[in-house]
């Protein structure tokens, strides 16, 4: 794909975005807390996918697979808040600690086991059979200093001389935006499927 076929498909799911949202309002009879959530999901994600798209023709790989794994982090908290309701607890209660205490899944606890992203990863990866934790290890590396943000910063020249600068120009990392693009467009999908798929029969009765 070109930069111009990325973009175009980027609008697609934002279209698809909008779709869903009025479906859930059209469906609800009053303002309740998983409306709050899936409208902060989805503004959230729209928020990133316009920052990807602005940054997209600079080929900043750097701040592009940092957008990819916030778009991960979506997912996560989509795939954590479906697994404490099927255990027990009310999607009201989870966005009214969200909203009061600033509460994270982290906090919570599953038959003794702790709410962090690799639980929840494991669960998405064994229901979805996708590469989910191998993609998420993968970008948390331009999240967290890593090795990719030492060897992002250096450029080997064909005389195998390694030169050290300070550079806005990101030309070198052409080569892989179609690769990342490829991801970030299938996950912005990928969340808006769990979110259609887990959250669908989740219940939310108490009014904003």
């Amino acid at each position: 794909m070109n930069n111009k076929e990325i973009i175009d498909e980027l609008n697609q799911i934002f279209e698809k975005y909008k779709g869903y949202l009025i479906n859930v309002y059209e469906n609800s009879e009053i303002l309740n807390h998983k409306i709050i959530l899936v409208n902060s999901i989805l503004n959230r994600s729209v928020a990133i996918i316009e920052a990807y798209k602005k940054i997209l023709n600079t080929s900043n790989i750097i701040v592009l697979n940092s957008l990819v794994r916030m778009q991960i982090d979506n997912c996560i908290f989509i795939y954590g808040v479906f697994l404490l309701c099927e255990n027990g607890y009310s999607i009201d209660e989870i966005s009214e600690e969200i909203i009061k205490n600033n509460k994270k899944l982290s906090q919570y606890k599953i038959n003794k086991e702790k709410m962090t992203d690799s639980y929840i990863i494991s669960k998405i990866n064994k229901e979805y059979k996708n590469k989910f934790e191998e993609m998420y290890k993968f970008y948390c590396r331009f999240i967290h200093f890593s090795d990719s943000a030492l060897l992002s910063s250096m450029s080997m020249h064909d005389n195998n001389i390694l030169e050290l600068e300070l550079v806005t120009e990101y030309s070198r990392f052409e080569k892989h935006i179609n690769e990342n693009a490829n991801s970030f467009i299938n996950l912005s999908k990928f969340l808006l499927i769990m979110l259609d798929q887990k959250w669908k029969n989740i219940k939310s009765h108490k009014k904003i």
